[in-house]
This record gives structure tokens, sequence and C-alpha cells, in this order.
């Protein structure tokens, strides 16, 4: 498995990301930061067992720890889904239950 589909829900929680990190910390941390969060989706496409399982969020659900965020994804055939990108403080319950995770 080396391949990823990033969903619209997810496209936007980074582009969330690189907005509040370019108002807090300029446009090259920025893409600092995101380069090193595709990297990480890159991995787990890679190896996507090196998630944990969040059956608190849902069937199948992996979620991996990146700096500050929780990427959040399952596997479906020959790749991965990310859903979510969200901050480590939020809570699951309260950001992912209306997300498509197909």
């Amino acid at each position: 498995m080396s391949t990823y589909h990033i969903t619209p829900d997810a496209r936007a929680d980074l582009i969330g990301i690189r907005q509040y990190t370019v108002q807090q910390w300029g446009k090259l941390q920025s893409q600092s930061y995101l380069s090193e969060l595709r990297q990480a989706i890159r991995i787990l496409a890679e190896t996507p067992s090196l998630g944990k399982s969040r059956a608190d969020v849902g069937t199948g659900v992996l979620s991996f720890p990146h700096a500050s965020h929780m990427i959040y994804y399952v596997e479906q055939d020959c790749h991965i889904v990310v859903f979510a990108v969200l901050h480590q403080r939020m809570l699951p319950s309260l950001h992912l239950t209306e997300r498509e995770i197909t």
C-alpha cells in the first residue's frame, strides 16, 4: 500500500492549519509544517498499521499523531483515506460525526 486519498474535509483541515500557522509563525514555518504532515501521511500510506485503532471514532478508523495534530484515516483496498487532521486538543466526537470517510 503506498497511495492515499485526502477527503475534502481533511483538505479543508489542512487549509485551516496552513492559514493559522502563517498567521502565528509565518509562511516559511507553515510550509515546513505542512510538508512534515504530508510526509507523515505518505509514511502511513506505506505502513497503515502504524496508526492506533480508534473504535471510539468509527469502525476501522485509525489515528496517528504528528506534532500538534492527529491524522485520522481508514484503510481501503490498496490505499488509505485521510478524512481529518485535527489539533490534538480537539475532541473527535465533536468534530468527526458528520464527516464522510470515503
